[in-house]
C-alpha cells in the first residue's frame, strides 16, 4: 500500500512547527510514524499537511529532575525503557514501553507518539478496500457507530500501552504552541470521545513528559493480555503502583474504553488497607465496573472485564513479593 500525497514539512523549532500547523489546519504532526504512517496507507486518516517534528533538537532525552523524571516527547521507547533511571525508578513505565510492538516499533516510536495515539477499532483500523463493503463508520467520516449501532458517535479504544503507566506515576505532559508552554495532567489531554480522543490545541506540540518524585518513591508494574508478547495491542493493559509504607495504591488501564482509564474506586477500597487475598477479591470485581468496554476488537466486553480484575490480582501480589508483604 502507498501513502497519499501529503505536502511535507521540517520545522526547525517547535514555534516553526506551531506556526504550520495554524496555517495548515488539518495537518498532522509526524513523528516516529508507527501509528499515523500506517493509518495513511488504510486511507483512515490522510492529512494534506505533515510537519516532522524530528528534526528539533532538544526533544530526545531521559534526565532527573528536582528528583523526578523529565523526558523529551521525541524520545524513542527504546531509549525510554533502556534507560537506568527509569527502569529502576519508575518500573510501570519501563515495563509498558518495552512492550510496545516489535523490535522496530520500539526503535522508531517516539513517548510523545505513542501516549498520543488514535483509538482503535475493528470498523476502522482496516484497508480501504475492506471498508468499502459498507458505508463509512463514524470515525471515519460516516454516521454510524458498528460497534453499538449508534448515530454520530464513536465507541473505538484507546490501546496506547504507556498511558496507563504515567497515569498511575501522576505524569504531567508538557503542551507548547503560539501562546507559550504549559502544563497539565496527563489524563487532561484525552477526550473520552472515540473520534476525537485529544484533548491538544491545534498548534500545540507535546514536548515533554515529567513525572514526580514522590512517585518514584513507590514501585510499579505494567501487565498486558495480549494474543502475542510482540507486535499486538493489547486487549487489556494495566498499570498498578503501591506505596506500601503510606498504604496508597493507583491502578489504570488501557484498551478498555475510549480513554485510558483510571480506577478510582478500587482505589478508594484500597488505600489505607493492608492487602490480603480478600480484598484483592473485592478491589478486582469493582475495577472491572469502572470502563466501559465494547466489542471494538475481537474480544468480547465480559472477557475484558475479567481481565480487568485478574491484572489487578496478579499486579498487585507481584508488587508485595517485591515489598516483601
Amino acid at each position: 500500500m502507498r501513502l497519499p500525497k501529503f505536502e511535507y514539512f521540517e520545522p526547525a523549532t517547535v514555534d516553526e512547527a506551531s506556526s504550520i500547523l495554524l496555517d495548515r489546519p488539518g495537518a498532522k504532526i509526524l513523528a516516529g510514524g508507527t501509528d499515523l504512517l500506517v493509518n495513511m496507507k488504510h486511507r483512515v486518516e490522510t492529512p494534506a499537511v505533515l510537519v516532522n517534528i524530528k528534526k528539533i533538537p532538544n526533544l530526545s532525552y531521559v534526565r532527573s529532575e528536582n528528583g523526578g523524571l523529565a523526558i523529551g516527547a521525541l524520545t524513542r521507547l527504546k531509549k525510554v525503557f533502556g534507560h537506568p533511571d527509569v527502569a529502576d525508578r519508575a518500573g510501570a513505565l519501563a515495563g509498558a514501553a518495552s512492550s510496545v510492538g516489535s523490535y522496530h516499533h520500539q526503535t522508531m516510536g517516539t513517548l510523545g507518539g505513542n501516549v498520543l495515539q488514535q483509538t482503535r477499532c475493528k470498523f476502522f483500523n482496516q484497508s480501504k478496500w475492506w471498508r468499502s463493503s459498507r458505508p463509512l463508520c463514524y470515525k471515519a467520516g460516516g454516521e454510524m457507530c458498528y460497534v453499538v449501532n449508534k448515530k454520530e458517535t464513536c465507541f473505538s479504544s484507546y490501546c496506547g500501552d504507556v498511558a496507563p503507566a504515567l497515569l498511575v506515576l501522576d505524569a504531567s505532559a508538557t503542551l507548547s504552541g503560539a501562546n507559550g508552554t504549559r502544563s497539565v495532567k496527563l489524563s487532561e489531554l484525552y477526550s473520552g470521545e472515540g473520534r476525537k480522543p485529544l484533548q491538544i490545541k491545534l498548534e500545540e506540540t507535546l514536548t515533554e513528559i515529567t513525572i514526580p518524585a514522590e512517585s518514584l518513591r513507590g514501585i510499579s508494574v505494567y501487565r498486558k493480555v495480549a494474543n502475542r508478547e510482540s507486535i499486538d495491542f493489547p486487549i487489556v493493559g494495566a498499570a498498578v503502583w503501591a506505596s506500601f509504607d503510606k498504604k496508597e495504591y493507583r491502578v489504570a488501564y488501557t484498551a478498555v474504553d475510549r480513554k485510558p482509564v483510571r480506577a478510582l474506586k478500587a482505589e478508594e477500597l484500597l488505600n489505607g488497607e493492608d492487602l490480603n487475598d480478600a480484598l484483592l477479591d473485592e478491589a478486582a470485581a469493582l475495577a472491572a465496573k469502572e470502563a466501559t468496554p465494547v466489542k471494538s476488537s475481537l474480544y468480547a466486553p465480559s472477557y475484558k472485564r475479567k481481565m480487568m480484575g485478574t491484572l489487578l490480582k496478579t499486579s498487585l501480589r507481584e508488587l508485595m513479593g517485591r515489598a516483601g508483604q
